[in-house]
């Protein structure tokens, strides 16, 4: 079961200082691996997107290991510079599971990978996290990771900063064709306006 590979791939899961909370990743993981795809079995193969090659951009794993890396420095930094108190352990807890339905979301059909039309991560992924116990604040940060306007806005400093190291942790750029926010748009049916021109 992928819960079974966290401490190995995400070393920072030592950094949640709250054993419940560690626990509850781990619980997490496992209702993914009992309800996804079968094939799922090594969380360093799972793509980020099945139409993002892990080879080029990475595994869902590397993703995570970034925004836990973020976080321990943004946490700090907010509460140094905006006198603004957000939980590490959140975050980190947040950043681990954030994207485990992806487990369920992502299928084989045909002998391809496939991400299920309609299945909505986020949603789901905060509805397990409820499930297995996690504190409706990381259900929330969880619920509006993935930015969709006015359906999906933070209400919680802690939401909306979570909700940015999303893309940040996606390295997929424009250099190399659509980036992360154009996909991001085009995936949820918005058109992408025309680009400025270059500046010289």
């Amino acid at each position: 079961m992928l819960d079974r590979q966290l401490e190995r791939s995400f070393p920072d899961i030592s950094a949640i200082r709250d054993p419940n909370i560690r626990e509850l990743c781990h619980a997490q993981w496992r209702y993914v691996s009992a309800h996804g795809d079968p094939s799922h079995t090594d969380i360093e193969k799972l793509p980020i997107h099945p139409s993002l090659p892990v080879a080029r951009y990475g595994a869902l794993a590397s993703h995570v290991r970034g925004q836990m890396e973020i976080s321990k420095v943004l946490v700090p930094f907010a509460k140094r510079e905006w006198k603004v108190e957000l939980d590490l352990d959140h975050f980190l807890a947040c950043a681990l599971v954030h994207d485990s339905a992806k487990v369920i979301e992502f299928v084989g059909k045909d002998g391809e990978l496939v991400a299920t039309p309609g299945f909505d991560h986020a949603a789901e992924g905060a509805k397990i996290a409820l499930t297995v116990g996690f504190p409706k604040e990381v259900a929330h940060m969880i619920a509006v990771h993935t930015y969709l306007g006015p359906r999906r806005l933070p209400r919680t400093a802690a939401a909306q900063l979570f909700q940015f190291l999303d893309p940040i942790c996606l390295p997929v750029f424009p250099e190399g064709g659509k980036g992360a926010v154009e996909r991001h748009l085009e995936a949820n049916g918005w058109s992408v306006p025309p680009a400025p021109p270059a500046v010289a």
